[in-house]
């Protein structure tokens, strides 16, 4: 009779100590939870925060069940769960953590899939080959323009304008003596004899230095169309040692 009575004292004292109310309950295995946690046993730890969130739906235990399952390397229930939170709880204490952790997860997530696609397999080494083609040597022919005769051109050229030159200033003095003469009414003296061969002089040098200057600058502008277009190089092949000459005309 003393054992029954100190059983049922028993029973009635558990009894007692056992939360009656859901909050009570949801705080225990919250501590339950935390205590899992602290030991490493996240999954088990997920489990109590999930049991304490169904007695107590407070915002808060969702963020405990996503750090839960973030420190068991489960990141996409990590995620899951976060965003859970800041749908439940938008302006919370935690919401700045759990955006951070959220775009860190989803990073992580991103590089464990993109390592995780299939790489196309090497070619085999038995697969027949496409066959190449021998390659044929051709002998180039470099083209390019000549600075010396392009040099020479200019040269030439000038030397023309300069006989130009000359022939305007006798072309000049041939007028002046022209005009001398034309406009004297006197008698002629030497003086004026001379200045009449000398005008006449004049007129043919200014010719004969138009007719050489004109024929310097089109040889020299020819000079220069050449050497810009037309340039003897080496040519040196298997069969072929000499030299070519390239240009357009």
């Amino acid at each position: 009779m003393t054992r029954i009575v100190l059983v049922m004292c028993l029973l009635g004292a558990t009894a007692r100590a056992q939360p009656t109310n859901p909050r009570d309950e949801a705080r225990a295995h919250f501590k339950q939870g935390k205590a899992y946690q602290e030991a490493g046993a996240f999954l088990r730890a997920v489990d109590e925060f999930k049991a304490a969130y169904e007695l107590d739906r407070k915002p808060e235990m969702l963020f405990n069940i996503a750090q839960a399952y973030r420190l068991a390397g489960d990141k996409p229930h990590a995620i899951e769960f976060f965003r859970s939170y800041l749908d439940a709880e938008p302006n919370g204490k935690g919401t700045e953590e759990a955006r951070t952790l959220i775009a860190e997860l989803q990073r992580q997530v991103d590089e464990e899939a993109a390592k995780a696609q299939p790489t196309a397999p090497p070619p085999a080494h038995d697969q027949p080959q496409p066959a190449v083609a021998p390659q044929q040597h051709v002998d180039v022919v470099v083209v390019r323009t000549s600075p010396a005769i392009r040099i020479a051109g200019l040269a030439t050229a000038g030397v023309g304008a300069i006989a130009i030159g000359f022939g305007v200033k006798f072309g000049l003095d041939a007028r002046s003596d022209s005009n001398f003469i034309s406009s004297f009414t006197g008698t002629w003296t030497d003086a004026e004899r001379q200045r009449y061969l000398d005008g006449q002089a004049a007129n043919r040098d200014m010719k004969i230095a138009y007719g050489i200057g004109g024929g310097l600058i089109a040889v020299g502008a020819a000079l220069y169309w050449y050497g810009s277009r037309m340039q003897a190089v080496p040519v040196v092949g298997p069969q072929t040692v000499g030299i070519a000459a390239a240009g357009r005309f």
